[in-house]
């Protein structure tokens, strides 16, 4: 059967038609246009690493498929590359199975070698996965630790027992094993860390100089520097983020960023990112998040990273439990560079990677 389809790079305007594309791909989520639009431009045009790479099929004056790269600034060694993720891939239901993920994912990734990006990374779901790793020269670094606190455990079963009186019964059961197994953690207020911990709208010049200290402890890494951070967390349109910073003095010793959003039934509060330049430090912020979580009642607290053991303790300390077995949540590298060889970001402990690094808003 000859190909319906044809591919050809993003051109001014063609937004409007994701738009629509993006309905077909997900009929059931809401979104209002006006708004998509809006973070479209933000995550896609405004970008202080460059503009995405969007890649498209097309039937006729019909987009039925997509595959999108922004760049990102990544420290991976002792050096700074713009690397790339890889983001929002599309594929009308019409036109499923044909080819057109990985069709076009070769070219935006063509498009994007073709200027100097030959280093990216990837939150894959469960269907682009396989696609992924198989055809598309990606490559399995861990499975991201998905640090999970309820606070709920009432509405976190019902979502998924519809009886109520057993979704009742089976909340007190897990809420009482779930007590059980964090009862030696620490509920005390963080006592040694010498900050003070309080909110900010946006982040000042000093950033620049916690994270040309804070980056020497990290091998690869998104470049968390002023302008990164204000773009992904400040300025993303008609979303709040609290951002809060840990402060020696007149230094930036740390900073955690959170919010509520909702899921499926569910008010969920989660941690985007925190870096802090000591144990103690991340505890502090951690602690006033879960503090201020406290006022907002959400059902459960999540948080998403692919690091080693220093800041994973301490959400351990807080009463977070590593939930990774019961959910898989894959983390993939990519790279072409010979500076930057397969080995050495195949190597989970490289790596310092968490929830905000993702599109996920």
């Amino acid at each position: 059967m000859a190909r319906l389809w044809s591919t050809r790079a993003y051109k001014e305007g063609d937004e409007h038609a994701i738009f629509e594309l993006r309905k077909a791909a997900y009929p059931s989520v809401e979104v209002d246009q006006q708004t998509w639009l809006e973070r479209w431009h933000w995550m896609y045009r405004e970008n202080p690493a460059g503009n995405a790479k969007v890649w498209l099929a097309e039937v006729g004056d019909r987009i039925v498929g997509q595959s999108a790269v922004i760049p990102v600034r990544m420290k991976c060694g002792r050096e700074v590359v713009t690397g790339f993720q890889s983001i929002d891939t599309l594929t009308h239901p019409d036109y499923r199975g044909q080819g057109i993920y990985t069709t076009l994912a070769q070219q935006a990734y063509a498009e994007a070698a073709s200027e100097g990006m030959h280093v990216g990374y990837r939150f894959p779901n469960r269907n682009s996965h396989p696609i992924a790793v198989k055809k598309l020269d990606w490559f399995d670094v861990a499975q991201r630790r998905i640090m999970f606190k309820p606070c709920n455990w009432g509405n976190i079963v019902a979502l998924k027992i519809r009886n109520r009186p057993l979704s009742w019964v089976t909340a007190i059961g897990a809420g009482l094993a779930f007590s059980l197994a964090t009862l030696t953690r620490s509920r005390r207020p963080p006592v040694g860390a010498g900050v003070t911990v309080g909110e900010v709208d946006s982040f000042d010049d000093r950033i620049n100089t916690f994270w040309d200290r804070v980056c020497k402890c990290h091998q690869v890494m998104v470049v968390r520097d002023k302008s990164y951070l204000n773009w992904r967390y400040a300025d993303v349109p008609g979303v709040k983020y609290t951002i809060l910073l840990a402060e020696g003095g007149a230094e930036i010793e740390g900073y955690l960023v959170m919010r509520c959003r909702q899921w499926s039934n569910l008010k969920v509060g989660a941690i985007y990112d925190v870096l802090a330049l000591k144990q103690e430090v991340a505890d502090c912020l951690i602690y006033e998040a879960l503090l201020r979580f406290d006022c907002e009642k959400p059902d459960f607290v999540f948080g998403s990273i692919v690091a080693e053991a220093p800041v994973v303790s301490t959400f351990r300390k807080r009463g977070f439990a590593d939930v990774s077995l019961l959910r898989k949540a894959p983390f993939c590298a990519y790279t072409y560079n010979e500076r930057v060889p397969r080995e050495f970001l195949a190597d989970r402990r490289n790596w310092y990677s968490q929830l905000g690094d993702s599109d996920s808003i």
